[in-house]
């Protein structure tokens, strides 16, 4: 049965703590509205704020990992414009010297030619030499990512480990000035076999028509088995460079001649020298081709790793929104109902704080 008190009213505590509950309600679908966020705090969901915490920092993870691939992209796109550089002037040089290897040029004819192809090999040393990305250097095979022979790696995941690693391959880096594409000694080749590329040992008993090329080149006094000498070194050219570059990318190195004075003054003398170097100039158009192949397959699987992270990150947002997200139609829903609630529980506190005053009526 229900008393009536005036020292303590059960109708107001009552209705003061639906008061409480109904304006906590309204309050906490308003900073979800606000937000757009269904946990704002742990205190809203503990385990759903920890799952979503760690796949905010996997998204955050493929950003990254975006970027270095595109990167990436950036790094290889700039060398490749410098090797179709390359490959036009090497193209411009092979045609200058088929035209050298004709007999119907005179020595003003073929001095001209050999100035142009000069000129042509001294800018693809200059290009080689100032192409960089990121201070990285490209291709003049200076690079720690060719000397170290580790290439350069794009972290393109957000785990450590080799799978979330691709290896652009040290041979990428090696040099493309003239010095390296134009190999004029190699291991196992004397004066007498230079012409003889990686057939095997030496053949001292046939005398080859390069041995003649070498000796210009390398301003060497050098006799052939047969007695023929051919002997250049009036020529002065002392101070030549040999520099190691390993054109196979197989750890083994070969020694390349340097001065591109010295090679043209040897090449371009008559029509039988510039025949012989046409073989130099095919392989080192091959060689430039060979590394704008490979650098356009890295590209293709650089692109590739750009899709799945770009899907891999979607999967995730996905994921973390149907953890985090608010749903604005429910909190829309919650908040009117708890605005009822709250002002008809407000109306209903004033009627119970007057319910004591019928205590006077029985005095």
């Amino acid at each position: 049965m229900a008393s009536i008190t005036i020292n303590t009213n059960l109708a107001a505590l009552t209705a003061q703590r639906n008061l409480s509950a109904a304006t906590s309600g309204m309050n906490t679908a308003m900073e979800r509205l606000s937000t757009g966020f269904r946990i704002n705090s742990g205190a809203d969901d503990a385990a759903g704020s920890a799952v979503s915490t760690l796949m905010e920092a996997q998204i955050s993870g493929y950003d990254v990992a975006e970027s270095n691939a595109t990167m990436g992209l950036s790094l290889l796109d700039t060398a490749e414009g410098v090797l179709d550089i390359v490959g036009d002037y090497l193209q411009r040089i092979r045609d200058l010297t088929e035209q050298a290897a004709n007999g119907t040029y005179g020595t003003s004819s073929m001095q001209a030619i050999r100035t142009e192809v000069q000129q042509r090999m001294l800018e693809i040393n200059r290009l080689c030499e100032v192409i960089d990305f990121n201070g990285i250097q490209l291709l003049d095979g200076t690079s720690s990512a060719h000397i170290s022979g580790s290439g350069v790696n794009l972290q393109v995941s957000n785990n450590s480990g080799r799978p979330n690693i691709i290896n652009l391959d040290s041979s990428l880096f090696a040099s493309a000035k003239c010095t390296a594409l134009f190999i004029t000694s190699e291991p196992g080749r004397t004066a007498d076999n230079w012409y003889e590329r990686g057939q095997g040992a030496a053949d001292s008993s046939i005398d080859y028509e390069t041995s003649a090329l070498y000796a210009r080149i390398t301003g060497q006094r050098v006799e052939l088995s047969n007695g023929t000498v051919y002997d250049y070194s009036e020529l002065g050219y002392t101070a030549i460079q040999d520099m190691k570059y390993d054109p196979n990318n197989d750890g083994s190195s070969v020694n390349s001649v340097s001065c591109i004075t010295a090679i043209c003054d040897a090449v371009y003398t008559d029509d039988s020298t510039a025949r012989e170097f046409l073989q130099f100039i095919d392989e080192a158009i091959e060689n430039v081709s060979d590394r704008r192949t490979l650098i356009g397959a890295y590209m293709n699987r650089v692109e590739s790793a750009v899709d799945a992270i770009g899907v891999q990150k979607e999967n995730i947002v996905s994921a973390n929104s149907s953890i985090k997200d608010a749903d604005v139609a429910e909190e829309s829903s919650n908040y009117i109902k708890y605005q009822i609630l709250q002002q008809s529980t407000a109306t209903l506190l004033s009627t119970a704080n007057q319910m004591p005053s019928i205590a006077l009526n029985l005095l």
